[in-house]
């Protein structure tokens, strides 16, 4: 393999493989350096895809279980084999990196494995541990993209060090038995995705989170409709409290979580005990071997690089950051739109540069949750004279065919700006809600209004029509299947 590139490419999650492929495509010398032996990063390996493949198995269970009986369909044995599941996982993460290896040569893209380090601002040096002995290759670039990612946050001075009762999501995704007991401290998107996976399969959970409600960074409505959800099924929610405690029991059986609530106005002192604790309690930057000081890369207070417009590092010009480095909503595709306008700009293509309000957001439960663009909380704080609609999935014909009773709590929202009746949100939770929300990111894209989605002809008997009739609620104030 060569010494120097056009661009070198630190990181192989979604951001950096995309970002490499497209470099390629567009006739740039191209390598990658992946600190782990799969490519992927964590949403190949231990995030998106494992998490998903588990929501989805997982949902095929319960639902066999607890309702499609009704449809006629019996079932004389029905259980679980966790340890078949799992192997399911692993083969599905094992296809997917063997297709990134192809598409890697496919496109003539080096690949380092080791760890990066700046020696300057043209210069990497690669430490590579081969056969029990560590290699160092120094290699040149023009031009380097950071897309490192970022690792699960522990919780304020406590120590996991080799302790298989804390589990961060990673390990939740591999772990070899299914808790009787499973306390999940942190009530976002990756707690509730968890929390629902090891529900269906049996586990008691609990979910404690520090804040007010759910999923505190979307809209309020779409928060008390999954905690009404979750809790329907059996999932107990615990909100605006303070972790006192995180220990181990004595006969490591366990672990006990204590926490202080307030009960009319006075504190009290709770304990929960389970098998295992989850910390989802945010995630922090991967950048401690970058040596980014070296270069006077800057960093905020909390450690995510910072970038200009254009995704360079504010003090040097050549050095570029994507990704949950950089911070903002850490989603796999944020990432590799980020690395797809880096490459097109470098290229001299001036590509347009993203809307981050209109990157939208997705939790796999079932019913799924999404959202696009501003929450009616944002929009009340920007003194915006709005509109807004909102229909019950469970008017609509598809939802009596499923028969599901969570429909009760879905629903599709649209906000739009008063005075011109444009789009300024749309929030949604029900069933394939994953898929419909792009329709409502390409409306918000060309600035539609909800009366032009209320023209639009729906197909029926389908979910979608809740955008239709949200929309005619939205402008008209009235629809037609309440």
């Amino acid at each position: 393999m060569k010494n120097s590139y056009d661009i070198v490419i630190i990181g192989s999650g979604p951001g950096g493989y995309v970002s490499a492929i497209r470099a390629s495509q567009l006739g740039f010398s191209i390598a990658i350096i992946e600190k782990n032996q799969n490519l992927g990063g964590t949403c190949l390996n231990v995030g998106c895809i494992p998490s998903k493949y588990l929501l989805h198995s997982s949902k095929s269970f319960f639902l066999s279980k607890t309702e499609y009986h009704s449809y006629g369909i019996i079932y004389d044995k029905l259980y679980v084999d966790f340890k078949k599941m799992m192997k399911k996982k692993d083969h599905i993460i094992n296809n997917l990196n063997i297709g990134l290896q192809f598409l890697m040569k496919k496109n003539k893209i080096d690949i380092y494995h080791g760890l990066a380090t700046f020696k300057n601002k043209n210069l990497i040096s690669v430490t590579i541990q081969k056969n029990n002995t560590s290699i160092k290759k120094e290699i040149e670039f023009k031009y380097c993209i950071i897309a490192t990612g970022s690792e699960s946050q522990n919780y304020p001075n406590l120590s996991t060090n080799n302790n298989k009762r804390i589990l961060f999501s990673k390990d939740a995704l591999s772990i070899n038995t299914i808790p009787n007991r499973l306390i999940v401290i942190g009530g976002g998107v990756i707690g509730i995705e968890l929390s629902s996976i090891y529900q269906r399969l049996g586990s008691k959970v609990i979910i404690l989170e520090t804040m007010d409600k759910l999923i505190s960074n979307m809209d309020h409505s779409l928060s008390d409709s999954i905690k009404k959800i979750l809790e329907k099924k059996s999932i107990q929610v615990e909100t605006s409290l303070l972790i006192d405690n995180i220990e181990i029991l004595k006969d490591n059986t366990g672990i006990c979580i204590s926490v202080i609530k307030k009960h009319n106005g006075v504190k009290k002192m709770h304990h929960y005990i389970g098998d295992y604790c989850l910390l989802s309690i945010g995630r922090i930057p991967h950048t401690q071997y970058l040596n980014l000081d070296q270069l006077g890369i800057k960093q905020d207070d909390k450690g995510f690089i910072l970038v200009n417009q254009h995704l360079q590092c504010t003090t040097v010009n050549n050095i570029y950051a994507i990704g949950d480095v950089i911070g903002g909503k850490m989603l796999a595709h944020k990432a590799e739109e980020e690395g797809l306008y880096v490459i097109e700009y470098l290229a001299g293509q001036n590509p347009n540069k993203l809307n981050y309000n209109l990157v939208p957001t997705v939790i796999y439960t079932y019913p799924e949750v999404s959202s696009v663009g501003k929450t009616e909380e944002e929009v009340k704080k920007e003194k915006i004279e709005y509109n807004m609609g909102i229909f019950p999935m469970k008017n609509l014909g598809i939802s009596k065919i499923i028969d599901n009773d969570s429909f009760n709590h879905c629903f599709v929202k649209i906000i739009s700006k008063k005075s011109t009746d444009e789009i300024l949100g749309i929030h949604m939770i029900g069933p394939n809600v994953s898929e419909m929300i792009m329709e409502a990111a390409i409306a918000m894209e060309f600035r539609a209004s909800s009366e032009d989605l209320y023209r639009i002809c729906y197909p029926h008997p389908t979910f979608s029509e809740s955008i239709k009739e949200a929309a005619l609620m939205t402008f008209a104030k009235k629809s037609i299947h309440i």
